[in-house]
């Protein structure tokens, strides 16, 4: 399985600000008593949702910011912390039409374009959201969350330099900021710089030892530079923070079945189908776990769920080939790999694994086509051109077989099967010399393997010649 880093920080760490009312113009006539009645009425809504809010009671708070709307619509504040709210809840378009809203009413407030620009990229605007931020930093050069959030979008493009430009910057404005750290340490690792990285995820722990998010970063870094006993620490104390962290789960799940604890791995990745149950990678993940464990039974259904969600996930179609190929369904096996196929048409393991079978089923002329097509998607893999080298010998093609086990070892020289089959061709071929050297080479690498068979069969071929 394939450790899957976790992303940086959510952009989204802009926090609801508590706002004031907008202040009435020194000259504005004085309200009547029912019009302040009304106006205090508001205020009071609006400060009952941004209550509701610092407790995370966001639907309450949506149904409070409503309130205080009604009663004064001019006024831009509920706006803005309703947008918010509503982009924390997913409602990304009415997030935007309340930030508009608010623009109008304010145009000169940075939070306005701060929270717009991140709506806007969790809309996949993201340019707009660059110049909403851009615009958020003009109006509020000391606004941390905005540098934060600019730099977020900037590292989506890999532009690691003027990314942690901006966590520097907001670093300078808030030198406490714990999402700047975050941000910043994983722009570092990026750019190979891992001590950085761990320094910053430190200090960021450091800042908000309750960070749930800041401990799956710090995971992911202790796995990145091979301690993965304290990944798994870090991955376990998130979870403890906040039992319901999808990626504290995916991650924990990815290093356990690394280090072979695979009765964790499938716990962590069936905790995660709870949580995230239209996940087709998911259920393949765990369907591959499942299969290791010799559930075939289990995976199989993990699989069939994977399609369910995702009829076109061709890696969860060639998984449940393998399965197929393990019970003895050559042709159930092979019509898996060639839905894979038609779906993802450069899928090399598919190709190779369709390969295989149809060598066995005597197909050889077909078995030659799929390991030339898997050579083709991946010329520097060494394992392709060895398959082909072994379908061109038994079909005859001994020099195109000589070429492909001699690429082979150009691109792995301790492959022990290419010298083997190449010294056994080259006798025939009657270069005799070379193929004493290509087979004594293959001992060797077979007595260093400590495959005792491959060794035998090679001393017994040079016996014979």
């Amino acid at each position: 399985m394939r450790f899957i880093r976790f992303p940086l920080a959510a952009i989204a760490v802009l926090g609801l600000v508590t706002l004031p009312a907008i202040a009435q113009e020194s000259n504005a006539p004085k309200p009547t008593q029912e019009e302040a009645n009304r106006l205090q009425q508001a205020q009071n809504f609006f400060n009952q949702g941004e209550n509701r809010v610092r407790d995370t009671q966001y639907r309450d708070a949506l149904e409070s910011f409503n309130q205080a709307i009604q009663l004064n619509p001019t006024w831009g504040s509920p706006y803005i912390s309703r947008g918010a709210v509503r982009s924390k809840l997913g409602d990304h378009q009415g997030a935007i039409q309340d930030l508009d809203q608010a623009a109008q009413l304010n145009p000169t407030d940075a939070l306005i374009y701060a929270h717009r620009g991140s709506a806007r990229f969790n809309m996949g605007e993201m340019q707009a959201a660059l110049e909403d931020l851009n615009q958020a930093i003009q109006l509020n050069p000391n606004l941390a969350a905005a540098y934060v959030n600019r730099g977020y979008i900037r590292s989506q493009s890999q532009s690691w330099d003027e990314a942690i430009a901006d966590f520097d910057q907001a670093l300078r404005v808030e030198p406490k900021f714990a999402p700047a750290l975050v941000n910043r340490g994983f722009a570092k690792l990026q750019k190979g710089d891992r001590q950085a990285a761990l320094t910053d995820l430190n200090e960021a722990i450091k800042l908000q030892p309750h960070s749930a998010e800041a401990f799956v970063a710090r995971g992911t870094i202790h796995h990145q530079i091979g301690d993965s006993e304290k990944a798994i620490s870090d991955f376990s104390q998130a979870i403890r923070i906040k039992p319901n962290l999808a990626d504290a789960y995916y991650n924990r799940a990815q290093v356990n079945a690394q280090l072979g604890y695979l009765e964790a791995a499938e716990s962590d990745l069936t905790k995660l189908a709870t949580l995230t149950p239209d996940r087709a990678t998911v259920f393949h993940q765990r369907g591959m776990i499942r299969a290791a464990l010799d559930n075939p039974e289990g995976a199989i259904a993990d699989y069939n769920q994977a399609l369910k969600l995702d009829p076109n996930f061709a890696p969860a179609i060639k998984s449940r080939g393998d399965l197929r190929a393990a019970s003895g369904d050559k042709q159930g096996a092979i019509a898996d790999y060639s839905q894979a196929v038609q779906i993802q048409p450069n899928f090399a393991a598919a190709l190779t694994q369709r390969a295989e079978l149809r060598a066995r089923l005597g197909d050889r002329f077909g078995a030659t086509q799929d390991f030339s097509a898997a050579v083709e998607v991946d010329s520097n893999n060494p394992d392709a051109f060895e398959n082909r080298g072994e379908a061109r010998m038994k079909s005859g093609d001994i020099q195109g077989a000589i070429a492909d086990f001699s690429k082979a070892i150009s691109l792995d020289s301790n492959r022990p099967n290419a010298f083997y089959h190449r010294g056994v061709l080259l006798m025939r071929m009657g270069n005799s010399q070379s193929a004493i050297v290509d087979l004594q080479r293959a001992a060797d690498l077979y007595l260093q393997k400590g495959d005792a068979e491959g060794y035998r069969n090679t001393l017994a071929k040079m016996n014979q010649m």
